[in-house]
């Protein structure tokens, strides 16, 4: 919890409040902040009149935006609409509706707006070029919002990872890469992982500080956030389970032609926090760090 901060904002609403970041952010809200959190069921983004409900009960001063379509590969395919209304439609829906109240929203973008052509962090002026049906989405989607009003927030997140919270035993939110190579990684001698595709792990928690950080001390824009350095995904599944414990398996690196996924993903997107340290956000720990913490909690 931020307890050093007066809040800006004393009731928050949370789209998407099921989600990995969004409990961060309710979790770390500053002392003296009511966090509204509202899955899916209570409030759907894509609906108008479900948004325009959501604001007239909560009244809030801010709202944070974190539902999305996360599902990157089936964004190719059987999840296209999906992808398309949660992660563009839904946000512009919510923009809108939150300009005319004159209440300021904060969006979670993605890197996968670019494509990877670069081999230095990308700021927010480099050019979106996104390789997929999801990264295109997610481009709409913050364009939306930006253009929505100047009071709005776009902020680019990436590999996620966090404290899980389900009601279902052992369930945990689609994404969670570390969850996933540790158990994996328990069950089977050999993993394959692709070795070309370099970014920067981001803990959530570690993620909703800055967040917060940044809603209380800038008014609005395109902002990147991720814990510190960078790492290609063989290499960060060999900390995973080097950190967890996990002898008996090793990574096989193997190219992104090689794994075949169905959607493109981008081989290079490490994202500069640079604008938002400008903006009153303290300096994000190594994604190291970040991760030895997430793994010694679970234990």
């Amino acid at each position: 919890m931020i307890s050093s901060l007066s809040p800006r904002y004393a009731r928050v609403l949370i789209a998407g409040g099921d989600g990995q970041l969004s409990r961060a952010l309710a979790a770390a809200a500053p002392s003296g902040v009511e966090c509204v959190l509202l899955p899916r069921t209570e409030l759907d983004i894509t609906s108008t009149e479900s948004i325009a409900g959501a604001l007239r009960a909560h009244e809030p001063q801010i709202v944070f935006n974190g539902a999305a379509y996360n599902l990157v590969d089936k964004a190719q395919g059987e999840g296209l609409e999906a992808n398309w209304r949660l992660n563009a439609l839904g946000p512009s829906l919510l923009a809108r509706a939150c300009t005319e109240q004159s209440i300021p929203l904060a969006h979670f973008s993605t890197d996968f707006v670019f494509d990877g052509s670069k081999r230095e962090p990308y700021v927010e002026e480099d050019a979106a070029r996104p390789l997929s049906f999801y990264g295109s989405a997610k481009l709409g989607g913050e364009n939306a919002v930006l253009s929505a009003s100047r009071a709005h927030f776009a902020i680019r997140v990436e590999r996620l990872f966090g404290p899980v919270f389900s009601s279902q035993p052992g369930g945990k939110p689609a994404g969670n890469f570390p969850l996933l190579m540790l158990k994996l990684g328990r069950e089977r001698e050999v993993l394959r992982v692709v070795n070309d595709q370099v970014g920067s792990p981001s803990y959530t928690p570690d993620l909703a500080r800055g967040v917060w950080q940044l809603v209380q001390n800038a008014d609005g824009g395109l902002f990147q956030l991720s814990n510190e350095g960078e790492v290609a995904f063989d290499e960060y599944a060999r900390t995973i389970l080097k950190i967890g414990g996990v002898t008996n398996c090793r990574v096989e690196g193997v190219s992104s032609q090689e794994y075949g996924a169905p959607a493109a993903r981008p081989a290079y997107s490490t994202m500069s926090n640079a604008r938002a340290y400008s903006c009153g956000v303290a300096k994000m720990r190594p994604w190291p760090e970040a991760l030895e913490a997430f793994v010694r909690s679970l234990s």
